[in-house]
């Protein structure tokens, strides 16, 4: 993924997700089986993430995936 600005949109909605959630980056990245430093770096728009990281990550939130690409 090469777009900034897709990069900070994905990061921001993993971020509000996680938070409405009430849930610290550990607990999402333990959920989501990924790292506590690759939900750090999404949320901060510096990860580039697979479909495969995003998809645990919407499964792990409960949301579509779609909700954190989409504008």
């Amino acid at each position: 993924m090469a777009d900034p600005e897709l990069q900070q949109r994905i990061g921001a909605a993993v971020r509000r997700e996680r938070l409405r959630a009430g849930w610290s980056a550990a607990e999402l990245a333990r959920r989501a089986g990924i790292s506590k430093g690759n939900v750090s770096q999404l949320e901060s728009g510096t990860g580039n993430p697979t479909v495969e990281t995003l998809w645990a990550l919407s499964d792990a939130l409960g949301l579509p995936f779609s909700s954190l690409v989409d504008p």
